[in-house]
């Protein structure tokens, strides 16, 4: 045992001598660049490891350059190399083995278009679905009973009901970016699940009460009125959709992700 101590004791000091003749060596390639003693330690590491991989002399000296200046820039806000890259070996693996960016959600998800373009879609499909019944059963729009869900009104409310629903639900369930991680995600399936019912049971509500609106404030029309409607305001809800670039909405299903 008293025959070790010396053997440690030399063994440190030669260590501490290496870390010394390290920094040395390290201030001398990166002392121009003002970097702290820790981030020219890092620096120095990098070098030596990036020299080790055999990297070619321009790609190096690129990431040398671009790692220096985030070095820099983080110095003013206290950020340590290690905080930002962490350690060497880490930092080389990653710059030699680069990630694949996160896709990036693309398109027009505003709430006012996503609305106005659920609610023309509603209107037309009710519009042209009671023109078509009218072909197969005449007598389903007749003038002399009450009309009920099939009256203008009643389609205009219930559109505009679930336009301004489903746009809120495909505004909140769309992809986002989450601000700690950057990456983006996606909310939880039952949550998603759980919106979609929600907004279903209160839109069939609105759907049920217009169906007692009096024909003086509902009125009813021929069923080719309802067919060229429903095509007319279907063609112009297409030509919305393209304009704007409008995704993610019950209709035009998930944003297009960009990698």
């Amino acid at each position: 045992m008293v025959s070790e101590q010396p053997r440690n004791a030399a063994a440190g000091q030669r260590q501490k001598q290496y870390i010394k003749e390290n920094n040395k060596e390290a201030g001398k390639l990166f002392s121009e660049y003002g970097l702290t003693r820790k981030n020219e330690e890092f620096m120095y590491q990098l070098n030596k490891q990036l020299d080790a991989k055999k990297v070619a002399a321009d790609k190096k000296k690129t990431w040398i350059n671009e790692t220096v200046a985030k070095l820099q820039e983080g110095q003013k806000k206290g950020q340590t190399a290690k905080a930002l890259f962490g350690t060497p070996t880490t930092y080389v693996d990653e710059l030699l083995n680069p990630k694949k960016k996160e896709p990036t959600v693309q398109g027009n998800n505003n709430f006012g278009l996503l609305a106005l373009d659920n609610g023309m879609m509603f209107f037309a499909i009710f519009s042209f679905m009671f023109g078509l019944i009218s072909f197969i059963n005449p007598n389903s729009l007749s003038q002399n009973g009450h009309y009920g869900s099939s009256g203008l009104t009643a389609i205009l409310i219930v559109a505009i009901a679930g336009g301004l629903l489903f746009g809120y639900i495909a505004k909140i369930m769309a992809p986002y970016k989450n601000k700690k991680t950057g990456k983006v995600v996606q909310r939880s399936l039952w949550m998603r699940i759980g919106m979609i019912v929600v907004a279903f049971a209160i839109w069939i509500g609105i759907y049920t009460v217009t169906a007692f609106l009096p024909n003086s404030i509902n009125p009813q029309t021929n069923k080719w009125v309802y067919i060229i409607l429903g095509i007319v305001i279907f063609g112009a809800d297409l030509y919305l959709r393209t304009r704007f670039n409008i995704v993610n909405n019950v209709f035009a299903g998930q944003p297009r992700t960009k990698k």
